[in-house]
């Protein structure tokens, strides 16, 4: 299921992007696979992490977590759509990994088995 979700998000997001045309130079064609790839780990970790959500429910760091991901995925959609080149949008739609970086280490250093320690 994580996989189709994925698929479903990263040929939305070609569609929209393709609807404005073909990418014609290297960076259109750069930001473009940088969408679909986004697209794709976005969804695919939504749809991964949503059976664990009445276990975590209770923890912000999950919330925070899952809504830069539904965040990062509308970005990524909307500047698609817009046919946008610039390679700082979607290092803001990274926000997600970054914060799972930081969840990660900070659960090292806590000794924890889980990352949504808060």
């Amino acid at each position: 299921m994580p996989s189709l979700s994925g698929a479903l998000a990263a040929t939305t997001t070609a569609l929209l992007r393709l609807l404005k045309g073909k990418p014609k130079d290297s960076e259109e064609l750069e930001a473009f696979a940088l969408a679909l790839v986004l697209a794709f780990i976005d969804a695919f970790m939504l749809a991964y992490i949503a059976p664990f959500y009445s276990v975590f429910a209770a923890k912000l760091t999950f919330h925070v977590f899952v809504y830069t991901l539904l965040a990062s995925l509308t970005g990524v959609l909307y500047a698609s759509y817009q046919a946008s080149k610039d390679l700082r949008v979607y290092a803001v739609a990274m926000t997600p990994w970054f914060l799972s970086l930081i969840l990660v280490l900070a659960a090292r250093i806590l000794r924890s088995a889980t990352i949504f320690i808060w």
